[in-house]
């Protein structure tokens, strides 16, 4: 029987990120994987296959509608679904072996199979479609990095030839949706309501929240709905989903809900996809073998440092609930190997792990909310330019957004940052690093800011919550 420092269960950007950083570390380091490719939901079926299509989809919007603001014309503009698709599938291919080369580089040994605690130290590998013992191994400590799955509704399936689907299948269809409703208006709906939007769909999205992006800050939630609605995307609020049903002489797909004011309301699709949340992916690991604890929804449960009920057993990413983001689970998972392995990181600040939606304009934010801010009686400022403002804003055409600094009013350190606006998921990046270091507005503002940016935005929303002036509005 092998025996390892280290086993991870699962090969997503937190478990393969996580075993590498424990082989770096001298740790002896295995990770077992049931599915044929690695990389997990994020490489599969969520993040990289997702934007490849944004990516795209934003290129074919262009082309359609902005391009002849520019002096670009020509004759005939035609789309190639299957053509976009299979670059899609190609980029997720190429990034599976990129994650093959790095778990080989490193020195990890990979085992494919279902991995089920035996005891605390030990568990077996089953073989995934016979469900029998391929074989089994000991170890010191173990990550649980399994991720999660998307929620469905009771008494629902998901499948792509009856029309019902998720996130996964809404990556692999065959056709455009002429009608496509969206249940659902987070990160996961907004941004592949938007792919299919850009192509031609007629796109619904239903939110049960009085808000979409209701995590986020309200100011983004209002202005990202104000532009995808002018964009021709139909979001309805507070609403209560009654019954989905399949309408078998069309295969159409039937949405019945009922309104805050009582009013009942009915939507036809092609397709209905349901992007109503996720829950965790423990059901084969045998966790009630060894007495590991979940919470009510079946989360594991974990302290401080990342550390199951069971001391040398912990767990990271989607499993653990919270946000489920790819670079959330990376940085549990460099924190647990470092943990593990002797040394004191700083433990992980989930103020600081940024959102970033890639609709158009992109959506980022990083830190506390207004309303978060508001509900801790601390006084604040607050700084709003608009990107319309900026010279780079003109010169490409991109005038949309706001950047939206909220600092504390005594000490004028960052609370929270709020974007909206080309480039903002890359410029997140600045207030998170900002705020690490407790820097305040006018450390931002004090900053020379290469010109023509859209950084610049970010200097100026500095100094409107430094001293509420600003030089270019």
């Amino acid at each position: 029987m092998n025996n390892y420092d280290v086993i991870v269960i699962g090969s997503g950007p937190g478990g393969y990120v996580s075993a590498i950083r424990s082989s770096q570390l001298g740790l002896r380091t295995a990770i077992i994987e049931k599915h044929q490719e690695l990389g997990g939901t994020c490489l599969n079926v969520g993040c990289i296959p997702s934007k490849s299509l944004l990516y795209s989809s934003k290129y074919f919007l262009f082309a359609k509608k902005e391009h002849y603001l520019h002096g670009i014309f020509y004759e005939k503009l035609s789309l190639d679904f299957e053509k976009m698709m299979e670059r899609k599938n190609n980029i997720v291919k190429k990034t599976n072996e990129g994650v093959k080369y790095l778990i080989k580089k490193n020195k990890i040994d990979l085992y494919q199979g279902i991995a089920s605690f035996k005891t605390n130290h030990s568990l077996s590998i089953i073989d995934k479609k016979y469900l029998k013992e391929i074989t089994k191994i000991k170890f010191q400590y173990c990550i649980i990095a399994t991720g999660s799955k998307p929620t469905c509704l009771p008494s629902l399936n998901f499948d792509i030839q009856k029309r019902i689907i998720s996130s996964t299948e809404a990556l692999y269809l065959k056709e455009i949706p002429k009608r496509l409703i969206v249940i659902g208006g987070g990160i996961i709906g907004l941004e592949l309501g938007s792919i299919y939007h850009r192509l031609g769909s007629r796109v619904t999205i239903l939110e049960t929240m009085d808000k979409i992006i209701s995590n986020m800050d309200h100011s983004l939630s209002k202005e990202i709905k104000k532009i995808l609605e002018k964009s021709s995307i139909q979001i309805e609020n507070s609403l209560l989903i009654n019954n989905i049903e399949i309408l078998e002489d069309t295969k159409e797909i039937s949405v019945h809900v009922k309104k805050n004011n009582g009013k009942k309301m009915k939507y036809i699709g092609d397709y209905c996809l349901l992007s109503i949340g996720r829950y965790p992916n423990t059901k084969y690991l045998g966790l009630d073998n060894i007495g590991i604890k979940k919470d009510k929804n079946g989360f594991i449960l974990v302290n401080d440092f990342l550390q199951s009920s069971i001391n040398n057993i912990y767990a990271i990413g989607d499993v653990i609930g919270g946000k489920m983001l790819a670079h959330k689970a990376e940085e549990e998972g460099l924190y647990v190997s470092e943990y593990i392995s002797g040394q004191k990181p700083n433990k992980i600040n989930y103020n600081l792990v940024p959102s970033v939606i890639y609709t158009y304009p992109e959506v980022s934010s990083v830190g506390k909310t207004e309303k978060e801010i508001k509900e801790e009686g601390i006084e604040y400022n607050i700084g709003i330019f608009p990107m319309k403002s900026l010279g780079i804003s003109q010169a490409s055409g991109c005038t949309s957004g706001f950047i939206k600094i909220i600092s504390h009013k005594k000490t004028d350190e960052i609370l929270g940052v709020h974007m909206i606006g080309e480039h903002v998921t890359d410029m997140i990046m600045e207030a998170t690093v900002a705020m690490e270091f407790h820097a305040s507005s006018e450390d931002i503002y004090r900053i020379c800011h290469p010109h023509p940016t859209f950084s610049e935005s970010i200097k100026e929303a500095a100094l409107l919550s430094f001293e509420n002036n600003s030089i270019h509005m």
